[in-house]
């Protein structure tokens, strides 16, 4: 091999190392972003469970008001 073909040889490598590192940290930036959508969904879950909870006693209790505030004798 002369001197310029090994150039381009070791030049390529270069490259090929490079954009599997390049691909290898995607792989993990992507995984990372998928752990967090993860993370995040099973948050909002719990919020909303949260939330219904304390939107059924509010209503509860709202109409335990309702019914207690007309059954007083005026």
């Amino acid at each position: 091999m002369s001197t310029s073909d090994e150039t381009i040889v070791a030049l390529l490598t270069e490259l090929r190392d490079g954009q599997q590192q390049h691909l290898a940290l995607y792989r993990e930036v992507a995984q990372r972003s998928l752990d967090a959508q993860q993370t995040a969904i099973a948050l909002q879950r719990r919020a909303s469970r949260f939330y219904r909870i304390v939107v059924g006693v509010g209503a509860v209790l709202i109409a335990g008001l309702i019914v207690f505030l007309y059954s007083l004798p005026i």
